[in-house]
């Protein structure tokens, strides 16, 4: 009787936390979490892009992420990714035309993004799935 008692108590507890807003679980990494599906939009890119247009494109690789993860590039310019992680990456657009694999300290020059037709693509490091980023090629 006691120890239905005490569980009744902590659920009862935790429904009144919930429903006055002073408990609230962490859902920021759920799909739906503040309306984000989980899905690249097909229109472009974000407004928070980093518009690399008109010249060459860089992206470094650090803390085990790409910088900028969302970038706009002219398909007629070079792109270079620098690794300055103490471990091995790799650059791969998610059509497969682009997979370059760097090693710690490496530095790989895209000369020209021709190839690609252009629209918006994600990108991603092959060792490590976390890392994810959004290139978009005019």
């Amino acid at each position: 009787m006691r120890k239905t008692t005490i569980v009744l108590g902590a659920l009862l507890a935790l429904g009144l936390m919930a429903c006055s807003g002073k408990y609230k679980p962490d859902s920021a990494s759920e799909p739906g979490a503040n309306g984000d599906t989980g899905v690249a939009a097909a229109s472009g890119p974000s407004a928070d892009c980093e518009d690399m247009t008109g010249g060459p494109a860089t992206v470094t690789i650090s803390d085990y992420a790409f910088h900028p993860d969302c970038l706009i590039v002219s398909a007629s310019e070079s792109l270079t990714i620098v690794n300055e992680d103490p471990s091995a990456h790799t650059f791969t657009l998610e059509s497969g035309v682009i997979d370059e694999t760097l090693d710690v300290g490496d530095t790989v020059k895209i000369k020209s993004l021709a190839d690609v037709p252009p629209g918006t693509y994600t990108f991603n490091c092959g060792f490590h799935p976390p890392m994810k980023g959004t290139i978009t090629i005019q």
